[in-house]
């Protein structure tokens, strides 16, 4: 305990007997923090926020129907997003329109450096800073940033359906230059046979054939839109990086399941009315299929894919449910075909006029069919070209920041004045270390190794020290200036 009163009491003799030292360190780190805090240029810093939802919704677009909702599925959404908003290609655009016009234009990893996003937790916003020199460009570069984002996820989604939309367009006139040619052989040969209406018992195979024709213009228009599909989808995911393929043993089975249900439906269309409880039961069978199908397509990508980007899953979603459509459209066909056949084979019963005829109005007919249901598509995919993307909204806007952010000049000196302290106070001890003055009777006999036979008090110094103290010559003075003074 003694020894412990005893070191204190020898550094507070030093730090007395050095604190002109520890002064001027001290007085040093603060200037220099109150200079450099005033030299260095003021940063504000702007504010939006995001929210970013789980995809849904945009009708038959990329982004419907995708996985289910988990806090971690949201967590990796808002960062996929993000990584999005820091892109290359969002940034350059913002460099373009915020930068283009000073000296000196920042490269994209300069400006990278001014931009953070940062998720709330447990929530589904997005916080967005960034950095400026002016409180104006703060509010501009942001509001910019959050804009130029939002254009590039429509372009991203709404590029699949123009393509979609351009290729059914293309269908589209073929189909109605076939029906214009189906019309016109149909009207050419009821002049040349001189034909006004077909018989009776044409009539009655026509209506009986009906529901079959009309199951085969909606197959072609189908196919027609799930080919569509496969080929945009197959196209943009061949830009990307191979190596995932969705797939499972489920997604094979319900496959097939809807290609057999198809193939039903073609054999009982051929038999019964459309308003057939069978009919109307298979049917409903086909379409809960579907639904089962692009469940587990949706199930096996959220836990299989590589990436959680949602233009990506989108996209592979798109590609398998058009593989299946394809596949399940393709097995009907077939059924038809095989049915179409067997009912030509029957139409050999009537005269040789009325076959003609018939073979004639049907291909009218289906035409007028395939070119109704294509133009319905046509305009299905145009008006989801044309929808903006819910999946991200912006909650606040960025506003200019009344007060910069850096540099914090208070934070600056008191740090300075912490550190001042210490280096001054150990630079104090480090230089009183390094005296090896022999001061005391116990630094003779350590450096030494001699005892002490005796010591003679130094009384000069003591009143040097009196005289030169700070009380001392002031108590001097008063002494001078009393009258009773000596």
């Amino acid at each position: 305990m003694n020894e412990t009163t005893l070191d204190l009491k020898e550094m507070l003799k030093i730090i007395k007997k050095r604190y002109k030292l520890i002064r001027n360190v001290f007085l040093v780190f603060v200037i220099l923090a109150v200079v450099i805090s005033l030299i260095i240029p003021p940063t504000y810093e702007a504010v939006t926020n995001l929210r970013v939802k789980q995809p849904k919704g945009l009708g038959d677009s990329l982004l419907a129907d995708l996985p289910v909702d988990s806090s971690a599925h949201t967590k990796q959404l808002m960062n996929t997003y993000a990584e999005i908003l820091k892109g290359r290609t969002v940034m350059q655009e913002v460099i373009d329109q915020t930068q283009g016009d000073k000296e000196e234009v920042p490269t994209y990893e300069q400006f990278l450096k001014r931009i953070t996003t940062e998720p709330v937790k447990d929530t589904e916003i997005l916080k967005i800073k960034v950095t400026a020199r002016s409180p104006e460009e703060a509010e501009w570069v942001a509001n910019t940033l959050v804009n130029t984002f939002l254009e590039r996820m429509t372009f991203l989604v709404r590029a699949e359906q123009s393509n979609v939309r351009a290729f059914i367009g293309q269908r589209l006139q073929e189909s109605k230059q076939e029906l214009e040619q189906s019309e016109e052989a149909l009207q050419e040969y009821k002049t040349q046979q001189k034909i006004v209406d077909p018989a009776e018992e044409t009539k009655a195979m026509l209506t009986k054939l009906s529901d079959i024709d009309k199951l085969a213009a909606q197959n072609k228009a189908d196919l027609a839109a799930a080919q569509a599909t496969f080929g945009v989808t197959q196209q943009q995911l061949n830009q990307e990086k191979s190596g995932f393929v969705a797939d499972s043993p489920l997604i094979q089975q319900y496959k097939g399941k809807l290609a057999d249900e198809e193939v039903q439906l073609v054999t009982l269309i051929a038999n019964y009315t459309d308003k057939h409880p069978q009919v109307a039961a298979t049917r409903a069978a086909i379409e809960a299929t579907k639904v089962k199908l692009n469940t587990e397509i949706a199930r096996v990508i959220s836990a299989d894919a590589p990436s959680m980007n949602p233009i990506h899953i989108g996209l592979v979603q798109g590609r398998i449910q058009a593989e299946a459509q394809i596949a399940a459209g393709a097995a009907q066909n077939q059924a038809i075909n095989s049915i179409v056949s067997a009912s030509e084979r029957e139409l050999g019963t009537l005269p040789v006029k009325e076959q003609g005829l018939m073979k004639v109005m049907r291909n009218a007919s289906v035409n007028q069919e395939i070119y109704i249901m294509l133009a319905k598509r046509y305009e299905e995919a145009r008006i989801s070209e044309v929808m903006e993307p819910t999946e991200v909204q912006v909650i606040d806007v960025a506003i200019a920041p009344d007060k910069p952010i850096m540099p914090k000049k208070i934070l600056n000196v008191l740090i300075a004045a912490i550190c001042g302290l210490f280096v001054g106070t150990g630079w104090a001890f480090l230089k009183e270390y390094m005296h090896k003055t022999i001061r005391t009777a116990e630094d003779v006999q350590q450096y030494l190794d001699m005892p002490v036979m005796g010591s003679i008090p130094d009384f000069t110094i003591r009143d040097k020290r009196q005289r030169t103290g700070r009380w001392s010559r002031l108590a001097q003075l008063v002494q001078r200036k009393l009258p009773w003074g000596g």
